[in-house]
């Protein structure tokens, strides 16, 4: 095998290799960049990450540093059911807000970041069919108040 053959092979799998990378990219940083979405809590608007997969509401905010008072992450599941929440990994305290599919406020909890091990998971009394996940700020939210917005998922 001469040189110019393996250094034109490998040209060409580089080639190869960087118009696979042109193609998958943007598909690949759709699916990083979040999707947001802007929802209303009485006279206050929020700019709402949505956690849309399995694997976005495991996550949730784990591991952010700060998120500003106007925003959070919604956790959006296919079904009303027991959902529930965890604080591992949490950097910063929440305020979280499970609502019913008509879009009703049924039950809030503030939580603290999770110092034991194992950390412990809470829920709502009733079934949710989403969880909204906000600053620990003292947001003007009661249960029963609607969620504006959401009409869009």
């Amino acid at each position: 095998m001469s040189l110019w053959y393996c250094f034109s092979t490998n040209l060409k799998n580089r080639a190869f290799a960087a118009v696979i990378l042109l193609i998958i990219s943007p598909i690949v940083y759709a699916f990083e960049t979040p999707v947001t979405i802007e929802i209303r809590l009485g006279q206050t608007s929020y700019q709402v990450e949505l956690a849309l997969t399995p694997a976005q509401r495991r996550k949730g905010l784990m591991y952010r540093e700060q998120i500003a008072s106007n925003a959070g992450m919604l956790l959006v599941y296919p079904k009303s059911g027991d959902h529930r929440v965890w604080m591992k990994n949490m950097r910063i305290p929440l305020r979280v807000l499970w609502i019913d599919d008509r879009f009703k406020v049924l039950h809030i909890m503030r939580l603290a970041p999770c110092q034991l091990s194992p950390c412990p998971v809470f829920s709502a009394p009733v079934p949710a069919r989403y969880i909204l996940e906000l600053s620990d700020d003292n947001h003007k939210v009661e249960p029963g108040d609607i969620v504006e917005g959401l009409n869009v998922l």
